[in-house]
């Protein structure tokens, strides 16, 4: 499940994984759907794994750029049984508009 056209578009053309697209309000910027109808659909899962972009990180606080993305993001983090913080170098010591509750640990790869 993702709410990202672009990892939809990246995977859809394999056999040997389902893929489910959740709808909503569609962010050109970022190809993302979010909302509340985005938010509904999340709701309603049960989540193994979620894999989450941070556009920033400062010392503990993982944030993003955008208060909507920000809410589907939360959400899956709170209903996930493992999560995945993905981010490249460029992220750290940067914070953005919309910090995530981060309750998670992580680690940067050396």
């Amino acid at each position: 499940m993702t709410n990202s056209l672009s990892v939809y578009n990246l995977l859809e053309a394999r056999e040997d994984c389902d893929l489910c697209l959740v709808g909503g309000m569609y962010r050109r910027r970022t190809a993302a759907f979010v909302g509340p109808t985005a938010e509904d659909a999340l709701r309603a899962l049960g989540i193994d794994a979620a894999f989450i972009g941070a556009n920033g990180i400062l010392d503990s606080d993982v944030s993003t750029s955008n208060m909507e993305e920000g809410r589907i993001q939360q959400l899956a983090f709170s209903k996930a049984d493992s999560r995945y913080l993905i981010a490249d170098s460029s992220k750290i010591g940067r914070r953005y508009f919309c910090p995530l509750q981060s309750e998670m640990s992580y680690s940067i790869p050396r």
